[in-house]
């Protein structure tokens, strides 16, 4: 069960990753349903998922992890990367459990991540790819107001085929979080 939120929506809630955390989390990157789209290409073990938490989560590497929660319940984790890059430039991420889609839980937690970008580490602009075939994401992103600015080709092999990836962009002028 996720400690206290950090950051509280209408209906998720953004808490600090937990070492009680990992289990669903490791369980919900190993879905075949949704390692494809994080192009994740071997079942990612219990030790290599406590590196991650020791390395990653808990450390000050420029990255804020946090675990997306409904009703105290973990359903996924969404992030922050590059919050020290001197240009001022962050990338989002999100993966929720399959059972979650389209209850519009990732929108949520992909405004109440970006806000947190642009208000607590004044970046001033935030991306996230999307793996080709990957939609519902793309939906999310250009309902928050973020632009496509383009697609590398065949960026990445995941499950037997190249596939493209779509760059989204918002800047701090255009953000108003309210999406």
């Amino acid at each position: 069960m996720p400690g206290r939120p950090f950051l509280e929506g209408d209906a998720v809630d953004l808490c600090a990753v937990a070492e009680d955390d990992l289990d669903v989390l490791r369980e919900t990157l190993n879905d075949p349903a949704v390692w494809p789209s994080l192009s994740a290409h071997e079942p990612l073990t219990e030790r290599q998922e406590q590196e991650w938490y020791e390395e990653r989560a808990s450390a000050e590497n420029g990255d804020v992890n946090f675990v997306v929660a409904v009703d105290d319940q973990p359903i996924g984790s969404v992030g922050v990367h590059g919050v020290d890059d001197v240009d001022g430039g962050a990338e989002v991420g999100i993966f929720l459990a399959a059972e979650f889609w389209g209850n519009g839980y990732g929108t949520e937690a992909a405004r109440l991540v970006t806000d947190y970008a642009f208000a607590q580490h004044r970046r001033h602009r935030v991306v996230a790819r999307v793996f080709e075939g990957n939609d519902a994401s793309a939906r999310v992103w250009e309902k928050l107001g973020f632009e496509l600015e383009g697609t590398h080709r065949d960026e990445v092999f995941v499950d037997g085929d190249y596939r493209d990836v779509r760059y989204y962009a918002v800047l701090e002028g255009e953000w108003d979080g309210e999406n």
